[in-house]
């Protein structure tokens, strides 16, 4: 998947110029909105952006792998921010270090007493051909009923 926007941006920066401050924050409302809600819905089923499953757990310090779903109440803390300028969707505070150190496969210590311990990559925030394609629809279906 490449995340090359340039032709996309290209395209909305014409449509930008013809929408009023009023329509881009309704548009970027919208948009950021659904694209939470393809994030949730990815995390969710745990996969990434490119539709693999996410990196199983190793086993902890003392032998054991904690069972069930990974990132299980990360949907619940998933923040969108809009104005007539940007759309965000993401993670603040403490979720966005800890999500931060899976995204990336990033080596901490999980506890004062614990060793350091590396984390698989497991990319939860991304652009899915599914995102590109339903900001191209919102845009399409805003102008069509604006």
């Amino acid at each position: 998947m490449s995340d090359n926007f340039d032709e996309l941006a290209l395209w909305l920066e014409r449509i930008a110029q013809q929408l009023n401050d009023g329509q881009k924050r309704t548009l970027n409302r919208r948009l950021s909105t659904k694209l939470r809600a393809n994030l949730k819905r990815r995390i969710a089923a745990q996969t990434d952006p490119n539709g693999r499953r996410f990196t199983p757990r190793k086993r902890n310090q003392i032998g054991s792998i904690r069972s069930g779903a990974m990132f299980k109440r990360l949907p619940k803390m998933i923040k969108t921010a809009y104005s007539s300028s940007h759309a965000e969707v993401g993670f603040s505070g403490r979720t966005a270090e800890v999500m931060a150190v899976h995204q990336y496969g990033k080596t901490i210590k999980p506890s004062a007493n614990a060793r350091a311990t590396r984390y698989a990559v497991r990319e939860t925030v991304g652009w899915s051909e599914e995102d590109k394609q339903l900001i191209i629809d919102e845009i399409k279906d805003f102008l069509l009923n604006k």
